[in-house]
């Protein structure tokens, strides 16, 4: 990307919030399970964008987010003794229907990795080899990840 005025790299960086805060924001919240928390996560998220747009940009934007979130969440996770969560139905969560927020609660129950190798397969809809790279694990561990996540909610689906 070539250097832009201010103004264009603002109106860059809006267009980028608009069309993935709601991606971020999701991800954030599966990851840490607190409202809290993953306002943080998002706030450094797009606070690094908006730095990146500045020496040029990523040449995906998406892809980057996700990876910048994932490793956003994992340090606050890392670092943060978390006390106290917030039941997901008393959150302003952008999903579009009950079932979502259903299956988010479920998926809120699964190990960390299952967590964001389900979210990222089928809510983002990212194949295998492309969470492998975004999250840095090896294929077979996102496949043993998903395989496992799967065979838990069927568990907790038939509980």
């Amino acid at each position: 990307m070539k250097n832009i005025t201010d103004t264009e790299l603002n109106v860059l960086f809006r267009r980028y919030v608009e069309e993935y805060s709601d991606l971020v924001s999701r991800l954030c919240i599966v990851h840490t399970g607190n409202y809290s928390d993953a306002e943080d996560c998002f706030q450094n998220v797009f606070f690094k964008l908006f730095r990146e747009l500045k020496k040029g940009g990523p040449p995906n934007a998406k892809a980057w987010l996700i990876t910048v979130a994932l490793n956003e969440c994992r340090s606050v996770m890392r670092y943060r003794l978390r006390k106290n969560t917030v039941d997901l139905n008393e959150l302003m969560i952008p999903f579009e229907d009950k079932k979502d927020i259903e299956m988010t609660e479920l998926i809120f129950r699964l190990a960390p990795d299952q967590r964001d190798s389900i979210y990222l397969y089928y809510y983002e809809e990212y194949s295998v080899r492309e969470i492998s790279e975004i999250t840095g694990i090896k294929e077979n561990t996102v496949k043993s990840h998903l395989k496992r996540g799967r065979e838990q909610l069927k568990k907790y689906l038939t509980e």
